[in-house]
C-alpha cells in the first residue's frame, strides 16, 4: 500500500532524510537508495509517494519513495523570440447565472414553436387551394361535356372556355388563374 507524505528533513551530504506522514504525522526515514535512480535528488517540501517497511529493529522507514518530483527536468528549449506587440488581459468575466440560461431557454423554445407555427401555415396555404370548394360550378354543359383531368395545366393547352372552367375547379396543379380571380384563362377567351 502506498503512503502520502512530504520530505520534512533532508541531509544531502549524508544521503538521508525524513518523511512527515500525511493524516499521522509520523515521521519515518529513508535513505536515497530509496529514490528512484537517475532523477532528481531529493529537497524537503518535496510531496511523496511510498511504502512503509518494519526493519528487524522495530522502526518502520520509508521505502520505494516516488513521486512526481523525482523526475528529470524538460531539456532547455531555445528562446522565443521578443514579441513585437502588447498582451493586455482580458476583461474579467461575469458568472453566468441560472436565470440566464433560462431566459435562453425560454426565448429558444418561443422561436422553434414560431417557426413551427410559421412553417405549418406556409405548407397548409397550397393545399387548402387544391381543394378549395368555393370555386365557381361548372355549368351542365361541361359536366356533359366529358371533360377529365389529364395532366394539362395551363390556358394554351385548353380547347374552350367551359373546359379551362372544369380544369380549374377540378383538376390539382393547374396554372390557369394567374391573378386569382377564379376566372380561368381570361386572356385566352376574352368575352
Amino acid at each position: 500500500m502506498l503512503y502520502h507524505g512530504t520530505i520534512s528533513r533532508w541531509h544531502d551530504d549524508k544521503g538521508f532524510g525524513f518523511i512527515t506522514q500525511d493524516h499521522t504525522r509520523e515521521e519515518l526515514f529513508f535513505d536515497l537508495s530509496d529514490c528512484p535512480p537517475g532523477g532528481v535528488r531529493p529537497q524537503v517540501g518535496f510531496v511523496v509517494y511510498f511504502q512503509r517497511q518494519q526493519a528487524a529493529n522495530g522502526k518502520v522507514s520509508a521505502r520505494q519513495v516516488q513521486g512526481k518530483v523525482f523526475t528529470a527536468p524538460p531539456a532547455a528549449s531555445p528562446p522565443l523570440p521578443p514579441l513585437d506587440y502588447v498582451l493586455t488581459p482580458a476583461a474579467p468575466r461575469q458568472p453566468h447565472s441560472r436565470v440566464h440560461g433560462i431566459v435562453l431557454l425560454l426565448l429558444l423554445t418561443a422561436g422553434v414553436a414560431g417557426y413551427a407555427s410559421y412553417a405549418g401555415r406556409s405548407s397548409a396555404a397550397p393545399a387548402s387551394r387544391a381543394i378549395d370548394t368555393t370555386r365557381p360550378a361548372t355549368t351542365p354543359a361541361a359536366a356533359t361535356a366529358g371533360f377529365r383531368c389529364d395532366g394539362r395545366q395551363h390556358c394554351s393547352q385548353m380547347n374552350t372556355l367551359q373546359e379551362a372552367a372544369y380544369f380549374l375547379q377540378h383538376c390539382p396543379d393547374n396554372r390557369m388563374d394567374g391573378d386569382g380571380d377564379r376566372q380561368p384563362c381570361e386572356t385566352q377567351f376574352a368575352n
